[in-house]
């Protein structure tokens, strides 16, 4: 983030010694030829019509005005709150994983509307029959329309802001996504994203009668690395750890840190035991892992509970509390186990 705002700050700097620069050359072709001779004498002012506002406009503009790239923004959404991508010949926006701009939205039809890209640099906007239609501000979209630079672009519960942005935009927004949406240690979805995501999964798999189950982890020796060696290696114990845990789920699922040493997942499509398979196989992972700091080896491993949805009425609370519970089981009968 840093270097975002010393980058800006110097594209600024340059702006404004070009400008600077351009006007003093302007107004010395604009005033009189006159120099004063006396204390108090004035430089005229320069001649009407000399075009140097109007010039210095068009230097900032130019300069305002660097590669501009289309991309699309959420800004209101129950789970995709910030996510964003550059846009690309066809984009297809959609609930379905295979969309090129992908939505948890379930009012969201599975490829809602198409973006493309003309010859002459318009991006064209048309919805693909999708059941709730689409808008541009309060317009329907009938045919194709026309996108404008900040135009907000409505689908089901979802809005999307079409931007024109240079690659310092294009930074920052990328800067912010990952603030916003990733948890600074372990590198997972932040939890808030996480909880969100989750939301969507279970309405997802009651609305098509599919399997869901969800995973509460804990780690056990934490508190006695901390105070063997420090926090830091703790840290770094936790670090690995959420980092074999997304190595174990790979596309299948999606993990965050719950808070301290803790960590909980979700993985859509799987039953009870196909669930707790993938539960063993994390535990085996973080036991195995022979995690090492400074020379020091350090031997973390890991309790989950498992949890499966189990009928239309089930709420992410309800699920969440009894894979919590499963965990609380696994910590009684000795840690380093899975349980359901």
């Amino acid at each position: 983030m840093k270097l975002f705002f010393k980058r800006l700050a110097a594209k600024n700097s340059v702006a404004q010694s070009s400008v600077a620069q351009s006007s003093v050359g302007q107004s010395s072709v604009g005033q009189s030829s006159v120099a004063p001779t006396a204390a108090g004498d004035r430089i005229r002012s320069p001649a009407i019509g000399s075009g140097t506002l109007r010039d210095d406009e068009a230097l900032a503009l130019s300069l305002d005005n660097v590669s501009k790239k289309a991309f699309l923004t959420v800004i209101r959404s129950r789970a995709d709150i910030g996510v964003h991508a550059l846009l690309s010949q066809r984009t297809v926006i959609g609930r379905n994983e295979n969309c090129t701009f992908a939505l948890h939205d379930l009012k969201v039809s599975g490829s809602h509307a198409l973006i493309t890209r003309t010859s002459d640099g318009d991006f064209i906007l048309e919805d693909l029959k999708s059941t709730n239609g689409t808008r541009v501000g309060s317009q329907l979209v009938v045919g194709q329309t026309v996108l404008r630079d900040g135009d907000k672009i409505f689908l089901g519960e979802t809005v999307i802001r079409f931007s024109l942005a240079d690659e310092l935009d294009i930074h920052f927004h990328n800067e912010v996504a990952t603030l916003v949406g990733t948890d600074p240690l372990t590198g997972l979805p932040s939890k808030r994203r996480f909880d969100e995501s989750l939301e969507f999964a279970i309405q997802n798999a009651i609305s098509g009668r599919t399997s869901l189950a969800v995973l509460m982890m804990d780690m056990d020796g934490v508190k006695q690395i901390n105070d063997a060696h420090g926090h830091a290696f703790g840290a770094f114990a936790i670090k690995e750890t959420g980092r074999l845990i997304a190595r174990v789920l790979d596309s299948n699922g999606q993990a965050c840190r719950f808070g301290g040493d803790e960590f909980t997942a979700f993985l859509a499509g799987y039953t009870l035991p196909s669930a707790c398979a993938v539960a063993e196989r994390i535990r085996m992972a973080v036991e195995s892992a022979g995690l090492e700091k400074d020379g020091i080896p350090l031997h973390p491993t890991i309790s989950i509970g498992v949890a499966c949805l189990s009928d239309a009425s089930t709420s992410s609370l309800a699920l969440v509390t009894r894979a919590d519970e499963a965990l609380y089981r696994a910590k009684a009968l000795g840690k380093n186990r899975v349980v359901s």
